[in-house]
């Protein structure tokens, strides 16, 4: 159990540095933090983004720093954690359900043009 606690404080040192570098709020790191996994996730994977394993990915990561923020706080400060699970997954979450909906409709006119030909040809013969 030391090690976590060890591990969480050096890993909340890191994102105080981060921080204190950029000169970005918390809320904006979250923001940038969530995107950046999000496409990173998608190149890594070779996922598109209307695929769930780069959300998913953005989704994990970020409960698992929730969770390090957990240990090396000592208890869970839950306006911070909702907020900062929504400033990292809404924007993914958003592009995700966006081309989801793209393919979606896509493939649907595919399909409808597909059905279209058929009856064309069924009509010919």
């Amino acid at each position: 159990m030391l090690f976590l606690h060890e591990a969480a404080a050096q890993y909340h040192e890191r994102i105080l540095w981060i921080s204190t570098t950029t000169g970005l709020p918390d809320a904006i790191l979250h923001i940038h933090a969530g995107m950046l996994i999000f496409l990173a996730a998608s190149l890594m994977t070779g996922r598109t983004f209307d695929r769930f394993l780069p959300l998913l990915t953005v989704m994990v990561l970020a409960g698992g720093n929730e969770c390090l923020d957990r240990i090396h706080l000592g208890n869970w400060n839950w306006p911070d954690t909702k907020s900062d699970l929504l400033n990292t997954i809404a924007w993914p979450l958003a592009i995700y359900a966006t081309a989801h909906i793209h393919r979606l409709v896509k493939s649907s006119k595919e399909r409808n043009r597909e059905d279209g030909q058929l009856a064309a040809v069924s009509a010919e013969a």
